[in-house]
Order: C-alpha cells, then structure tokens, then sequence
C-alpha cells in the first residue's frame, strides 16, 4: 500500500519529463491541424471559444476529478500489475483496453468521436512509456492527463461538421504514429533500460 501512494505524489523526475507531459499532446496536436489544414478543412468561420473563467474552472474539474479519479486505478493499481510477466507494450494495451470500456458511456451518450477509441489506446502506450521514465509516477501521468484534455478546449473549437471529423481522425492518425514510433525506438518495454521493468513492476507484488 505506501509503495501505491509513494507513485501517486512521486513529483520529483526532473524537470524534462514535465515539458514531455505538458507539451507532448500540445506537439500532437499542432501535427494534426497542419495535416487537416493541407487535407482541404478551414477554420470554423465563428471560432466559439470557451469563457476563460469557464476554462479555468473546467481545468481543475479535469484535474481532480478526471485525472486523480482514473489514473490512481488505472496506472497506480492496475498497470504495474499488468507489467509483471508482460512487455510493457503488453500491459499497456491490456489497460487501454480497460480505459476504452470505462469511457463506452461516453461514446453511446454522446456524439464523441469513435475515434477516441485509437486514441485511448496509443495514449496508453506513451502513457506507459512516461510511466517507465519517470519511476512508476502516477502523479506525472495525471499532468499528461491533463495537458491532453487542456490543449482539447484549445483545438476542438476550431473546426465544425465534416472538418471536426476530420480534425479528430487526423488526430488518431498522429498519435498511433507517435506510439509506433516509441515503439520502433524503445522496444516492446518502452524504455532503453530494461531492468528498470522489474523496478516498477515488484511492488506491485506486494501492494
């Protein structure tokens, strides 16, 4: 148990790694309006964009109660499970997976793309990849978290009707690229170090 709460406040991985959480889906992003821009699409004629007291207030709800609702289950308790006796790939995908059913409400209620469902899943490849850099910490997994559904708010209002299908295909299209590519670099562990697998995964042995 304080090996498990030990990753959720583990802050100090220097600062890099925060620049990689912060702005890493901001890279995606950007990627994936210039490739729906160079397709044909324009910029919606009358950009609605969010109220910045709204915003704010809808950051920290992304924050504490998102962030800090999903990830201590999901990459706190059950990814360094899935790391033992799996490749990191593995037991990234196994929880994709979990993460993509846990937000199936969201694609039968609502007129969310389907494909947020490629995106979950190569998410929890770079999710994981962060998670085996940064010592197991959850709490960097949530900054990721965030800064992805932050950079949402910024982008998503730039595109209406056949144009936001395309953005949001686009932007599926950039980060499997970017998982496969992780993978291409790093391996099936999604780290240069691979001793630091059985680091992360044993204390999940006796959580």
């Amino acid at each position: 148990m304080k090996s498990y709460f030990s990753r959720i406040v583990r802050w100090r991985v220097g600062v890099k790694w925060y620049a990689v959480a912060l702005f890493l889906p901001l890279v995606i992003r950007l990627a994936a309006l210039g490739l729906t821009l160079a397709s044909g699409a324009t910029l919606a004629a009358d950009i609605q964009w969010p109220d910045w007291s709204d915003f704010v207030m809808e950051l920290l709800i992304v924050f504490f109660l998102i962030a800090l609702g999903e990830e201590p289950g999901f990459r706190g308790f059950a990814l360094p499970r899935m790391l033992v006796g799996r490749s990191a790939l593995t037991a990234a995908l196994i929880v994709g997976v979990l993460h993509t059913l846990w937000h199936l409400p969201m694609f039968i209620t609502s007129d969310v793309s389907l494909m947020n469902i490629f995106i979950i899943l190569s998410g929890s490849v770079l999710i994981t990849w962060l998670f085996n850099h940064t010592q197991g910490s959850v709490f960097m997994i949530m900054v990721l978290h965030f800064s992805v559904n932050m950079w949402v708010g910024v982008f998503n209002p730039l595109f209406t009707g056949a144009d936001a299908a395309m953005h949001a295909t686009w932007l599926a299209v950039v980060y499997v690229a970017t998982a496969l590519i992780l993978v291409a670099v790093t391996g099936p562990n999604l780290t240069r170090q691979p001793a630091q697998q059985e680091l992360i995964a044993e204390p999940a042995v006796i959580i």
